[in-house]
């Protein structure tokens, strides 16, 4: 009936604002973790990626590219684009050095920030 879809809609949106809350501030104690910390880093970068991982699994499955706007097309493209640039540098953590940390680590919260911008102006459209 009508008010169990208006309560499944007002749960659905509650579930997305929390995980935008999550993925928005998931780096905010990462952010400061040294070096001697890197494979808890790592840890909570590969925490991020499942999460974000779900949302754009969810995000092309209802994607139709013959229904798609132009700039449908090109919020798709730009978030494979971010995907591909956070995933390398996600991999670069993995040969960084303790001189060579803090920019390898700021390289994928820069590459996670674009990716979840592309992310949001792809579901807007």
């Amino acid at each position: 009936n009508k008010s169990d879809r208006v309560d499944a809609g007002a749960k659905a949106e509650g579930i997305v604002a929390d995980t935008k809350e999550a993925l928005a501030h998931g780096w905010d104690s990462a952010k400061s973790f040294t070096f001697e910390k890197r494979s808890d880093f790592q840890a909570q970068a590969k925490a991020l990626t499942s999460k974000m991982d779900a949302q754009m699994s969810e995000l092309h499955a209802n994607y139709s590219e013959a229904k798609a706007s132009a700039s449908r097309k090109a919020a798709m493209a730009e978030i494979k684009d971010s995907e591909a640039a956070y995933k390398e540098k996600l991999g670069a953590l993995g040969t960084a050095t303790a001189d060579t940390w803090d920019s390898a680590k700021q390289n994928v919260i820069s590459a996670w920030d674009h990716l979840q911008a592309s992310y949001y102006k792809a579901r807007a459209d």
